[in-house]
């Protein structure tokens, strides 16, 4: 409905408001967050008459880019032909004179009392002058005093005794008034600063939108308005909670900020991947030459660290690889696909720039629960989860806080995760294992080839603590080359058991831990370097 109202006596804007212009009441509807920016959609019914109308809907966000507004009507009636953005500084001048009225006479008392403890330090002042000026001249008198035969040591020593007392107890008496002064000057002038902010004028900048409005005839219509404001993001946040009877629950919730200057109130949220800022260029030719050159002598080779990533277990419909993205940026990660995702209701989020969690879906399926270790990255054994996202929606990238029956355990991460595919989530440490790793290495030369050969061995020392057994999947790794001089051998008859050796160099035993059982695992490896190789 159209409002129209006037402003308050105790409220004015510079520069004002149009007094001619219609109040149209259009509150947020629906908000879509992208990476960094937000497009807010407001909407409302109102009034117009036949002619051109002007329509302001107030409190809209100050920060909004003044080129990203568009007005529209639903309906043949009417159409808008102009919309755009005002700034304006709001001020109010409120008056509060029982307040400022208390103020002043705590402000008159404590004057007084100031003025009485100054006069009271004078005057002390004043007489410590006199007081020390007797002591002065008697001292200058005693030598001719003496000389003349007059007085003696005890009258002399009673008058001086009476005078220096006075003049000790003058002194703390003007450092007492001294202090207290100053006390009290400090107070007056802080309930004097609480004096004239009662007289400060409060000010806030704020923005309006102004439509024009153009109507063949008088009727109700249907405004629109949308516009695009800063100072707004989200990011996802994941929630997974493990059951004692072996299901996860996985909730995905986006984390939202905002500080536009408008509270969103009872409006449809919708969090999508898409980076509109991002602009697309073609890419820099260069000439490419190619030159021939000798075979060198020696090979120089290099250890690298490879990530293999875990996310997913490639047992979805994406077979667990996500469509590499054109550019690297530290956002969401979606795949390399745009992803929309609804709130699952109407919510409220204040423009106080502090996080808000919306929940956005759910999903929960029977895990596989596992305890794995990898020695070489941390002595201990963890906990696995492994689950399918029987969702509708893909799982992004980002934290996730793990729930068990006794409540909350830890924060971990996980990658892109595409539905219908499995993935993995650490639930932390087993205390009831522990687990030691020893490695040792010898070098030799074989006297016929000639190549260099690297004997490594890793032993691991496994207990289980406690009274109930265990089943630990042990997980350990082989360098894998790439290169013909340079050949990896793992060896069978010293390594313990037959571990499973994949193409990415894990050795993996499937080991069964009584309860106060020990155990010991060996793992032999050579490594072999044609001669001339260096690096390794």
């Amino acid at each position: 409905m159209t409002t129209v109202t006037q402003e308050p006596l105790a409220e004015r804007h510079d520069p004002p408001v149009p007094a001619d212009a219609q109040r149209a009441v259009a509150p947020v509807v629906s908000v879509t967050l992208l990476e960094d920016r937000a497009q807010v959609s407001r909407r409302g019914r109102v009034n117009l008459h036949k002619g051109q109308n002007r329509l302001v809907v107030a409190d809209v966000a100050p920060v909004l880019q003044d080129v990203s507004v568009r007005g529209s009507i639903t309906g043949p009636t009417a159409r808008v032909v102009d919309v755009g953005v005002r700034r304006a500084m709001r001020i109010r001048t409120v008056d509060k004179p029982a307040a400022a009225r208390e103020l002043e006479e705590r402000i008159r008392a404590l004057a007084e009392q100031h003025r009485q403890l100054t006069e009271d330090h004078d005057r002390a002042q004043q007489e410590l002058s006199r007081v020390a000026e007797i002591i002065q001249r008697g001292l200058g008198e005693i030598p001719e005093d003496a000389g003349w035969g007059l007085g003696g040591a005890a009258q002399w020593k009673d008058t001086f005794r009476t005078l220096f007392d006075r003049a000790r107890a003058l002194r703390a008496e003007v450092q007492e008034a001294g202090f207290r002064a100053e006390e009290l000057a400090r107070e007056v002038d802080a309930l004097a600063g609480q004096r004239r902010a009662l007289d400060r004028v409060d000010s806030r900048l704020v923005a309006w939108l102004e439509a024009d409005v153009l109507a063949d005839a008088d009727g109700e219509v249907e405004l629109q308005l949308d516009y695009v404001v800063p100072c707004a993001l989200w990011r996802p946040l994941h929630t997974a909670r493990l059951s004692d009877d072996g299901r996860l629950r996985f909730s995905s919730s986006a984390a939202v900020w905002q500080n536009t200057g408008e509270d969103w109130k009872d409006a449809a949220l919708s969090f999508s991947t898409a980076r509109s800022s991002l602009g697309t260029e073609p890419p820099l030719l260069a000439d490419d030459l190619l030159a021939a050159r000798k075979k060198a002598d020696q090979v120089v080779v290099a250890a690298r660290e490879v990530a293999v990533q875990r996310a997913g277990l490639g047992s979805g419909p994406s077979g667990g690889t996500a469509p590499p993205s054109g550019v690297e940026l530290p956002g969401v990660d979606d795949g390399g696909e745009i992803r929309n995702l609804r709130a699952l209701a109407p919510c409220t989020v204040p423009s106080d720039g502090r996080p808000c969690v919306i929940p956005l879906f759910s999903f929960d399926d029977a895990a596989e629960v596992a305890r794995v270790c990898y020695p070489e990255l941390d002595p201990k054994v963890f906990l696995k989860v492994t689950a399918r996202n029987t969702g509708a929606h893909p799982v992004l990238a980002g934290p996730v806080e793990l729930m068990m029956h006794n409540g909350f355990v830890g924060y971990t991460r996980t990658l892109f995760v595409a539905a219908q595919e499995k993935f993995e989530l650490g639930f932390g440490p087993d205390d009831a294992v522990r687990v030691v790793r020893r490695d040792s290495e010898e070098t030799e030369q074989d006297p016929v080839s000639k190549w260099n050969v690297h004997t490594r061995s890793v032993v691991l020392y496994l207990s289980n603590l406690s009274g109930d057994a265990r089943k630990v999947d042990v997980v350990e790794r082989l360098p894998v080359s790439e290169l013909e001089h340079v050949k990896v051998t793992l060896v069978a008859d010293k390594t313990t058991g037959a571990p499973k050796l994949d193409d990415n160099g894990f050795c993996r035993w499937q080991t069964d831990l009584a309860g106060n059982a020990h155990l010991r695992l060996l793992m032999r490896y050579r490594l072999s370097t044609a001669p001339g190789v260096q690096g390794l």
